[in-house]
């Protein structure tokens, strides 16, 4: 959003998020992240919304990116993708239809109403287009052409129409009920050179966990509860303080201390269990080593992170890497 000339940095804080300190990999709550775009997406012009979408990046998909790349061909990845849309950053509905001779990957939108739900709606079916592409990059096979269709008015700015034809290709329409991607049925049954089957069912376990998470985390967390762990969820290093995350929250810390106490909880419990639950994930992927990941988690020494892990999980950090990787 900064490349499309939106004051993202200020606007945030303003309601107590600083951008350097935000954890790229945390979980956002569906809610959070709309109230997050109502504000740094005001007077934001709906179009722009075309190049917003196409800098989404794969990184933040984790075990769903490695399900799809190992899947035995395109009809399979597109139906754990639908099955699993859960998992990305849209908000709307993904459905694959199939006709004599092409297959349609829909998508809904939630809101084409609002300016700034057109804008939603913008940036995510551009980031799918650019999602798609990424993919089949990844996969080692080749864009198929695509009759795309936008749930949005042509624009009558030529400049700004070419765009969309630039982005999308030549094949591009508008004003349809829903953004869909028309591709030849044959395209389905090419094989994905990164097929593994092994490891897609280790991968599509990981992503039946993450969505079990999900919906308990929907159905069962209080509301004063679910803010503060999206607030700490969003951060990178050293954790906000409970003064911090009141203002954040917009309420008195005194009134946040009182409302946790009433669920039987507290600030530091849930501050632990992000921590924690970040650990792990940070460990689990391999990406980074002890050290980086004590530096990323805010501590200043490794060994107090080794302490910390040894005392949550009842071994170190390096024995949980080496078991978790056998």
């Amino acid at each position: 959003m900064r490349n499309a000339g939106i004051d993202v940095d200020s606007r945030l804080a303003d309601i107590g998020i600083k951008v350097d300190a935000l954890d790229p990999s945390s979980t956002i709550h569906d809610r959070l992240e709309w109230d997050i775009q109502q504000i740094i997406s005001k007077n934001v012009e709906p179009e722009k919304g075309l190049f917003i979408g196409q800098h989404y990046a794969l990184a933040g998909y984790g075990p769903l990116l490695m399900l799809l790349v190992t899947s035995h061909d395109i009809h399979t990845a597109l139906n754990k993708g639908i099955k699993y849309q859960k998992l990305t950053h849209l908000f709307g509905s993904l459905a694959l239809y199939e006709t004599d001779e092409r297959t349609i990957l829909n998508y809904l939108p939630v809101d084409l109403k609002t300016e700034i739900g057109q804008l939603r709606a913008q940036c995510e079916v551009s980031g799918t287009y650019k999602f798609i592409q990424d993919i089949y990059t990844m996969m080692g096979l080749q864009m198929p052409t695509m009759r795309i269709e936008l749930p949005f008015e042509k624009p009558t700015d030529l400049d700004t129409l070419s765009r969309y034809f630039a982005y999308y290709g030549e094949d591009v329409h508008f004003n349809g009920k829903y953004a869909a991607f028309s591709l030849s049925k044959d395209v389905l049954e090419i094989k994905i050179p990164s097929a593994d089957i092994i490891t897609h069912r280790i991968y599509e376990s990981k992503c039946i966990a993450e969505i079990t998470r999900l919906n308990q985390q929907d159905h069962q967390t209080p509301h004063i509860i679910q803010c503060v762990q999206d607030y700490l969820e969003l951060q990178q290093g050293i954790i906000p303080s409970m003064a911090e995350t009141a203002f954040a929250l917009k309420m008195p810390e005194r009134t946040l201390r009182h409302q946790l106490q009433q669920l039987n909880t507290s600030y530091k419990q849930i501050r632990e269990q992000i921590i924690k639950n970040k650990a792990l994930k940070l460990m689990e992927y391999r990406e980074y080593s002890i050290e980086v990941v004590a530096e990323l988690l805010g501590y200043s020494e490794p060994a107090a992170f080794n302490h910390a892990f040894k005392r949550w999980f009842g071994q170190s950090p390096r024995q949980y890497a080496k078991e978790s990787s056998s």
